[in-house]
């Protein structure tokens, strides 16, 4: 089966699958701890059992005793501590998800013991971000940079999916894995995953047959190929939420008048009609309606009389802003066009940077190359909310996930009391509070809530996970 998919990685590294990106091709191959199902409730996947110790401060795991990885080797809970060392040293992607772990013990093959540095209830759920990497194949490897380079290319996991082949930018290849402790024969043999930014090449691949699934394909580019007979559209509940994240220590964008000025000026019912085609909408809140425990902050509103007040007020007439935004997603494209419009209309230049995922994350870990505003999807990794805001919001987060290096002892407070609540109804007031003041504070523009929607070849189906932002391709079945 052939995904047609502008979801290019930057590698194969699993360190680095908390882009969106990386994780569609590298969940195939690699397995986690623990998932989540379709009504967000844990559930074992390596892991059989789990228990969070007295106080939040230990993790005690059990692990199945018939895991295989691809190279042959048995999966211990040696290659559960070496992974969560190597994504604490490192400090990648995934490390900002368990940032409270501490360190990790093996009492046996099928039992670890994890240790963190503070109390975290929710530690157990980033689990569902960390792939599990066969010890002893990457030692052998690891040469200088804890085996970055060689894991770019190269598989170690023990996932429904074995490398075959990878072309970078280009194409990945993936064959079946026979001794998968999961094993099913009504997946795909092989699995080829083409990397096609531009959502018209995609759709005429779809309508030619050159791809049997697509991704990301532009609104109007699925209401052609909706009129093909072989094709069926599969809409998935989404949790992703379109942000423009404002530099809150920013020369111009620092004044709260000038951020909610910007968020006042877009022409939100503009997007949802024109560029969603009406499929999505109008964001609410810091988190996609889907997501528990969140603050409804009202719909997002264009008042262009009123962002006209603030700016003069906040003597930034004729000011010039820099926004960088990613070219290859279509809705983010649109987007960053029509908000310079908007912008123009209440007085405020807007300057536009074209950028990568990584280059944005790159750009925020510096407050001298942190731009003005930054347009990106943002959600929870995993269906909890309280990890995502800490992550985006908590002031500990600036230079690493803090996108609008945002600082608030309000905020931290909350956020911090929270995570360490065993109840989970004083935490979710926790995250209730600490959102209405991020709102206050005008942090961030919530744009859109699009829906997901996979072009199927019929004859294939794929099932919803929560812990993915397109789909899980071990669900990709033929009927």
């Amino acid at each position: 089966m052939i995904i047609g998919t502008g979801a290019v990685p930057q590698s194969l590294e699993p360190a680095i699958a908390d882009e969106v990106q990386t994780d569609f091709t590298v969940s195939s191959m690699y397995d986690k701890l623990l998932t989540y199902d379709k009504s967000g409730k844990e559930v074992p996947e390596l892991a059989t059992a789990w228990k969070v110790g007295t106080g939040a401060t230990s993790v005690e795991l059990t692990l199945r005793d018939d895991v295989t990885f691809h190279s042959g080797n048995k999966l211990t809970a040696a290659d559960v501590v070496y992974t969560l060392d190597r994504d604490k040293k490192i400090g990648l992607g995934v490390a900002s998800f368990i940032s409270d772990y501490a360190s990790a013990k093996a009492t046996d093959d099928t039992h670890v013991v994890v240790t963190l540095k503070k109390p975290d209830a929710s530690f157990v759920g980033a689990l569902s971000k960390v792939y599990i990497l066969d010890s002893a194949l990457v030692k052998q490897n690891e040469g200088s940079d804890d085996a970055q380079q060689w894991l770019a290319t190269h598989d170690a996991g023990s996932g429904p999916y074995t490398l075959a082949k990878y072309a970078a930018n280009q194409q990945t290849e993936v064959t079946r894995f026979s001794d998968y402790w999961a094993y099913t024969d009504d997946r795909p043999k092989q699995v080829v995953y083409r990397y096609i930014a531009e959502s018209s090449t995609l759709r005429d691949e779809l309508t030619s047959g050159g791809v049997d699934v697509a991704t990301g394909l532009a609104p109007t580019d699925a209401a052609a190929v909706a009129k093909l007979e072989d094709v069926q559209a599969e809409s998935l509940p989404s949790l992703l939420e379109l942000f423009v994240m404002f530099n809150t220590q920013g020369a111009v964008t620092k004044d709260p008048r000038v951020r909610e000025a910007i968020q006042l000026a877009y022409d939100y019912q503009g997007h949802l009609s024109s560029i969603l085609q009406n499929q999505g909408q109008i964001a609410s809140g810091l988190a996609a309606p889907s997501v528990g425990c969140r603050y409804d902050a009202g719909t997002s509103k264009q008042d262009v009389a009123k962002a006209k007040e603030l700016i003069a007020e906040a003597g930034a007439t004729g000011k010039t802003v820099t926004m960088a935004y990613q070219t290859t997603i279509p809705e983010h494209a649109k987007a960053a066009t029509l908000l310079q419009s908007n912008l123009k209309d209440i007085g405020l230049n807007l300057k536009l940077q074209p950028v990568t995922y990584p280059q944005y994350t790159a750009m925020i870990k510096k407050a001298g190359t942190t731009p003005d505003l930054g347009l990106l999807w943002d959600f929870p990794y995993y269906p909890a909310i309280g990890p995502m805001l800490y992550r985006v919001y908590d002031s500990a987060f600036i230079d690493q996930t803090n996108y609008a290096r945002y600082s608030n002892p309000q905020v931290d407070a909350l956020l911090e009391k929270g995570l360490s609540e065993s109840d989970s109804d004083a935490a979710c007031e926790d995250y209730t509070q600490a959102q209405k003041l991020i709102v206050d504070d005008h942090v961030a523009a919530m744009i859109s809530n699009p829906v997901t929607t996979v072009e199927l070849r019929k004859g294939l189906s794929i099932s919803y996970d929560p812990t993915s932002q397109l789909f899980d391709v071990s669900t990709l079945v033929q009927k």
